[in-house]
């Protein structure tokens, strides 16, 4: 039977997230082309408002399913259906006041658009059970391949849209919703394929649909907060500034994205590693060391890949208009920094017996960011929502050590590192070569890394 593994679950979700990203960027690359900039930019936020919409159709059940699972695999089956039954039940109300909503809000929007946009947000939420219970069951490889399949596909009719001279953003938005839909039955049939019925019992938390509901509420509210800590800064310049600076924001975001597949990956597969022991403290505490030292070793390679592959691949894709993303994207590097390194305590409070903790976090770094953006907006535009998002992640770094009751201070001080190289790189300084120092503290890790027995994974 498979387990949860941090390091070959990582691997296979960035490797995936990878190509997933690569390909992506490809298909963004064809609707920057395909659409005027203005276009572009309304088509960007549409998508991420129905998103955030939708984000609370999740109602954090599947963060508890993949925490729990791992302990009771063979009650996977029921669990997940589970789930899916009480997020369609969900979903009914908010689909209703996401149509009357959207046609309020753009009211010269073609319908067929918002409908479009619509449809990707739903998909995406509806495939998070089935995705959750593979990484809790050890198959990430499983997601990883259904992930990689949307964006294949979505990219695919955006290639032959293109070749037709297309220039509708409504067409577009109706290819990406059938490369999310086709993912998504390839999602429940291969779910529904491993999925266990053997008898195991779950956490008291599943004796009744209303003390499931009530464990997952921190979860629920946290992900109705969490969409605004990528696209916030989005629809502030989109209230405050244009579409054009959106679209611009948009273009250095999505290489900044690309660099968090691994973060984000490490993030879900160390969730059922952490949970699996979440009632062993020592345990608990030897895997999140293990997850900090990973990303002591990852910092100096994402640092230097990350604004080397940039520099190149912006002017090189993308027309005159989006040079500046190069510096944009360089500020929100800092900011990928400290969402590495904050990645043990940031989970840690996501499996721990007091998810509360997790919520105000999320909710403190939405504040932090959202206030910086208010202020820096109107004054620097796209540069100013660029360093809201840093201000957004250095509180999640801080404040996740500090309810985690952490003192350690290596990370503090590389974050600040982190930021001054970043904005050295931003104005083109060759004093940013300092970052080359953050190697130090990476060969110690991959010291330590090196020192532990290959058990250690399957304590």
């Amino acid at each position: 039977m498979r387990r949860p593994k941090l390091a070959r679950d990582t691997v296979w979700l960035a490797s995936s997230d990878g190509l997933a990203i690569i390909i992506g960027l490809i298909g963004q690359i064809i609707l920057a082309k395909a659409l005027l900039q203005s276009d572009y930019g309304l088509l960007v936020v549409i998508i991420d408002a129905f998103a955030t919409m939708y984000i609370l159709i999740d109602a954090g059940l599947p963060t508890i399913l993949s925490r729990d699972v791992p302990r009771a695999p063979g009650a996977s089956k029921k669990a997940v259906r589970r789930v899916l039954k009480l997020q369609a039940m969900i979903a009914i109300p908010f689909v209703l006041l996401s149509a009357i909503g959207s046609s309020m809000i753009w009211p010269d929007i073609p319908v067929a658009l918002l409908l479009a946009c619509g449809a990707v947000g739903l998909g995406h939420i509806m495939a998070y059970p089935h995705r959750s219970m593979m990484r809790a069951l050890g198959e990430a490889r499983l997601e990883s391949i259904v992930k990689l399949l949307e964006r294949i596909i979505s990219t695919s009719l955006y290639w032959i849209f293109l070749t037709k001279g297309y220039d509708s953003p409504t067409i577009y938005a109706f290819g990406f919703s059938i490369g999310v839909f086709i993912s998504l039955i390839g999602t429940l049939w291969l779910g529904e394929r491993i999925a266990r019925d053997d008898g195991d019992e779950l956490p008291p938390e599943w004796n009744s649909n209303k003390t499931l509901l009530i464990a997952a509420l921190p979860f629920a509210i946290t992900l109705g907060i969490l969409p605004y800590v990528t696209k916030l800064e989005k629809f502030l310049l989109a209230g405050l500034s244009s579409y054009d600076d959106v679209s611009l924001y948009h273009v250095a975001q999505l290489a900044w994205i690309a660099g968090l597949m691994f973060p984000q990956a490490m993030r879900s597969a160390l969730l059922p590693y952490l949970g699996e022991v979440r009632d062993k403290p020592k345990k608990f505490s030897s895997r999140m060391l293990v997850a900090h030292h990973w990303t002591l070793v990852l910092l100096p390679i994402g640092l230097l890949a990350g604004h080397i592959i940039v520099s190149f691949s912006i002017p090189m894709f993308f027309d005159s208009e989006y040079s500046q993303a190069v510096e944009v994207f360089d500020i929100l590097l800092a900011g990928w920094a400290m969402t590495l390194l904050s990645i043990p305590w940031y989970v840690a409070l996501q499996a721990g017996n007091n998810p509360w903790r997790f919520t105000s976090l999320i909710s403190l770094v939405v504040i932090a960011a959202g206030v910086s953006g208010w202020f820096l907006i109107p004054e620097y535009g796209v540069m100013g929502a660029a360093w809201a998002s840093v201000v957004g992640c250095s509180i999640m770094l801080s404040f996740s050590k500090m309810l985690c009751g952490d003192e350690e201070r290596l990370t503090d001080g590389l974050a600040l590192f982190c930021v001054a190289t970043c904005y050295l790189m931003s104005v083109g300084s060759p004093l940013a070569l300092i970052g080359l120092l953050t190697v130090i503290p990476a060969w110690n890790s991959i010291r330590f890394l090196r020192s532990q027995p290959h058990s250690s994974e399957e304590e």
